[in-house]
């Protein structure tokens, strides 16, 4: 097994994580040669920082506290293969920051504008639905810093899935007029994913396989991260909600995805 073989499983992980070579082991010397688009964002490295970073600089502590995030990981180090080793970052949300080190946190302000958004929702008429769904799908847009939000219904007797409700950010094309009627046979492992109850987190789009049959979906819409969560109402799968980062990976936290997965289950309540 190569080392990129050894690569290819964690990269689209939703932990941080990067790949690093042993140069000299009498020295204890490595290099980063490569890193999912998680451990830029939580590292804040650029790519040229990446290549001149060791192993060391991660994993002397068994705690790592991330500045772009505000959040404390828990590092792990193994070796997959002699000569490199692999270094994870776990988010513990269960750790208390100081409270001068940094504001309130995403997940906090998210919290607070979905007790807003799902107030909302009850009572709302048929006629007001489609007006506050596209209300709110730029606020949780906007809260999130996605670039595109949207919705998609599932129907199973014809085998395929529709794009109904669309917020784009400015200079951001829209897409819901070419996705009307997707087949699911082109999209095996999302459908699948989702009627098991969970969530479709996608990191990094353009490295996955080529070939692969969700990149060769999504890439040409330019989404470089994703996350798509199911709306279910009770065991039947109904939709999905989604939302796309063009301009740039981004990366949620597990506060903030189940934050959202609260909002997937109200628009089922709402959707009855």
């Amino acid at each position: 097994m190569s080392a990129i073989d050894c690569f290819q499983w964690w990269r689209q992980a939703p932990f941080a994580a990067a790949l690093f070579q042993t140069l000299s082991a009498a020295k204890c010397v490595d290099q980063c040669i490569a890193a999912n688009a998680v451990f830029q964002i939580v590292t804040g490295l650029t790519e040229q920082q990446l290549t001149q970073s060791q192993a060391s600089q991660f994993n002397l502590r068994a705690l790592y506290f991330s500045v772009n995030t505000g959040l404390y990981y828990q590092v792990h180090s193994y070796a997959p293969i002699p000569g490199y080793q692999l270094v994870t970052l776990h988010q513990l949300p269960d750790i208390a920051l100081p409270q001068h080190s940094t504001p309130a946190s995403g997940a906090d302000k998210l919290s607070s504008i979905l007790l807003t958004l799902l107030q909302r929702f009850i009572s709302v008429t048929p006629s007001q639905q489609p007006a506050i769904l596209q209300q709110t799908l730029q606020e949780l847009g906007e809260a999130v810093e996605a670039d595109r939000v949207y919705i998609f219904d599932y129907d199973f007797a014809a085998q395929s899935c529709t794009n109904t409700y669309e917020w784009c950010a400015t200079g951001i094309m829209p897409e819901i007029e070419s996705l009307k009627n997707v087949p699911l046979a082109a999209i095996p492992q999302w459908v699948s994913t989702h009627q098991a109850g969970y969530e479709m987190y996608i990191p990094d789009v353009p490295s996955l396989p080529d070939g692969d049959a969700l990149k060769l979906l999504l890439q040409p819409q330019g989404i470089k991260s994703l996350l798509a969560l199911p709306i279910r109402a009770e065991s039947k799968l109904l939709g999905f909600v989604g939302f796309d980062s063009v301009r740039q990976y981004h990366y949620y936290t597990e506060q903030e995805r189940l934050l959202l997965s609260v909002f997937a289950r109200s628009l089922a309540n709402l959707k009855h």
